[in-house]
């Protein structure tokens, strides 16, 4: 659309400049004053540009570098910081099963001395029932005796001897 719309302006440009006598005007001496004026101050004007844009460029790629470096650092930190981030979840995996290998172990040892404590309560429990079983049979048997002794009338010598029957 830009093309056609150039063409077109230039025609008109062309047809209308057909129609003008350039014999009457000093184009020309105009044209070569505009020349020599561009080439004086390209003159004037060209190192400074020159240097100018070769700073620039310069600039332009040292800023480029230091922005491809930064991005090379960055891009290392992140492939570090992933590396830490997957040694972490390993090492987190590898606390968690030790974690749960030893509450196993802990547990399976607290059950054995659970089991081991009630077993020596059990036996102390039936020990005691025992001692305290004979000590009321000696309390029945002493209180039978005192009783048999202070409402009896037979002697200490027959008691003996009937004893020594029962106990051979």
């Amino acid at each position: 659309m830009r093309y056609i719309l150039s063409l077109s302006l230039l025609c008109c440009v062309f047809l209308n400049a057909a129609a003008v006598d350039i014999s009457d005007t000093d184009f020309i001496a105009r044209l070569i004053n505009f020349i020599i004026f561009v080439i004086i101050v390209w003159m004037l004007i060209a190192k400074r540009a020159k240097v100018f844009f070769n700073e620039r460029s310069r600039a332009i790629s040292d800023q480029l570098s230091e922005v491809q470096v930064k991005l090379k650092n960055a891009k290392n930190q992140k492939e570090q910081a992933l590396r830490r981030l997957q040694e972490a979840r390993e090492n987190a995996a590898e606390i968690l099963a030790n974690a749960k290998k030893e509450s196993y172990l802990v547990v399976q040892k607290i059950e054995e001395q659970s089991g081991h404590d009630i077993e020596v309560m059990i036996k102390n429990t039936e020990l005691l029932m025992e001692f305290e079983q004979k000590r009321m049979q000696r309390a029945v048997v002493s209180e039978v005796l005192d009783e048999i002794f202070s409402e009896s009338k037979i002697s200490s010598s027959e008691y003996g001897s009937i004893i020594e029957k029962k106990v051979v």
